[in-house]
């Protein structure tokens, strides 16, 4: 135990920092996070690392847990492990193989780039949230899989009914830049609009079918010609920056009369947004720009 740091908080241990220099690492069972507060990322850039035990608690893995972790070769996912976060195993050159569990909803960006040995056969119909960048070539990955479709502009995630990320934002094409998603048609029975998934859209007008419960973080940022939102009553959770920097957006309709949780700078960045009337109730702590009139019905 002295090779780690670990700071416990309501009960939970969360691994902060590792101190060791061995070549095969046993995080401690009990451990259900393994992320830092300051930026001091926890194995990051350790060369020496071949191998991870992870334990049987662990649920979450954070922002570069990993990167830069060369000589890493073999790691272990339980059952239980839900999020994977950005960059979290970037740059693990001698990675080859990974066994992701079925209870993983979230990989963040750039989970697994410049992994380039690495062979992923399988991956869960879990998924709510995975960008298109995640791994090298994240599109042939997910697809191996029945369950993740190619529909209309998007990749989509039938069993967990998840719009995950448009193919095309990975491109480096320019000629996509004024017609990017114009005239996108969302999944009817979508569920979860996934993080960044429709971003930069160029998009004056689109409709979030009723289905959908949860618009992840920055799904619809910096789609600068969108002018009007309409918010379907179903919609419990609007997460962080969804609607940053929508320069357009001028109106913001609520449908359902339940509250909602707005999180951190959900619609800032938008100008010509005068006022938004929300749910009773509503948690939007930080979510509008100083000047937004907010009001509850």
């Amino acid at each position: 135990m002295d090779d780690f740091e670990i700071y416990e908080e309501d009960g939970d241990k969360i691994l902060t920092s590792y101190n060791g220099s061995g070549k095969k690492v046993v995080v401690p069972e009990g451990i259900v996070a393994i992320d830092n507060f300051d930026d001091d990322f926890v194995f990051h850039q350790n060369g020496q690392i071949e191998e991870v035990v992870l334990p049987e608690s662990l649920e979450y893995i954070g922002r570069d847990a990993f990167s830069g972790c060369t000589g890493l070769k073999r790691i272990n996912f339980p059952r239980g492990l839900s999020m994977i976060g950005d960059s979290a195993f970037c740059g693990c050159e001698s990675l080859e193989e990974i066994d992701l569990p079925d209870t993983l909803e979230v990989i963040g960006m750039s989970a697994f780039e410049k992994c380039g040995k690495l062979k992923v056969e399988k991956i869960p119909s879990s998924l709510i949230e995975v960008p298109v960048n995640a791994f090298e070539n994240t599109t042939e990955v997910l697809l191996k899989n029945k369950d993740y479709v190619r529909l209309g502009d998007f990749v989509y995630n039938s069993e967990t009914k998840a719009v995950l990320y448009a193919p095309d934002a990975d491109s480096d094409d320019e000629s996509l830049d004024d017609s990017f998603l114009v005239g996108t048609v969302l999944p009817l029975d979508a569920k979860v609009i996934g993080a960044n998934s429709l971003s930069f859209g160029q998009f004056d007008d689109v409709k979030i079918p009723a289905s959908v419960e949860y618009i992840g973080t920055g799904a619809f940022m910096f789609c600068q010609n969108l002018k009007k939102v309409v918010i379907p009553k179903n919609v419990h959770t609007i997460d962080s920056g969804a609607f940053i920097n929508c320069q357009s957006l001028e109106e913001v309709v609520f449908e359902g009369t339940e509250p909602v949780t707005l999180g951190s700078m959900a619609f800032s960045g938008c100008p010509n947004l005068k006022s938004v009337a929300l749910p009773k109730g509503s948690d939007y702590e930080n979510a509008f720009d100083d000047g937004v009139a907010v009001s509850e019905k």
